[in-house]
């Protein structure tokens, strides 16, 4: 949301949005926490979807659809990769996983590195730089694989990596 009332403005408009649609994500979050834990699908789409908060925040602050789209699509790549790291780290710890361990990490990284050259090579050097951000990110998580012990690390790394990608894409 701060990224967004970066681009957009922080007017009273747009604050009043981001504040709405702030508390819509987190009534709904809350109203279906039991159906996002249960399914690692649910919980895909609940990070597709945080990832769209900004829209509507942006759209009222007079951002071009265009720009609120192309910001949207690299925030979207970084969050679901991020969510990509995280389930990676729970199939680690189940029996058999260590396969499915490495397909969502791999699947993590190659969603960021398809992102990051396509948006670079269609010129959205800033989004793309999001991207390529989230791959370094994935690849260093791939390499040490953390397990589930390890979440309150990987949190906080991705954190920063949302931090530093909603910077990049704020200007």
């Amino acid at each position: 949301m701060a990224g967004a009332l970066l681009r957009a403005g922080a007017h009273v408009a747009t604050f009043t949005v981001a504040v709405l649609t702030a508390a819509l994500l987190v009534a709904g979050g809350s109203a279906l926490r039991r159906q996002i834990r249960r399914s690692g699908f649910a919980q895909l789409a609940a990070t597709l979807l945080l990832s769209l908060a900004a829209v509507p925040v942006e759209l009222v602050g007079g951002v071009s659809v265009s720009r609120v789209a192309l910001a949207a699509i690299g925030r979207a790549i970084v969050f679901v990769s991020s969510a990509l790291v995280v389930r990676a780290a729970f199939a680690r710890t189940a029996r058999g996983g260590a396969t499915r361990n490495w397909l969502l990490h791999l699947l993590s990284i190659a969603i960021a590195v398809l992102g990051a050259i396509t948006l670079y090579a269609t010129g959205h050097a800033r989004e793309a730089s999001a991207c390529a951000m989230a791959a370094g990110v994935c690849l260093v998580f791939a390499y040490q694989r953390p397990t589930v012990k390890q979440l309150k690390q990987v949190g906080l790394a991705l954190s920063g990596l949302v931090l530093a990608s909603a910077t990049a894409l704020a200007h």
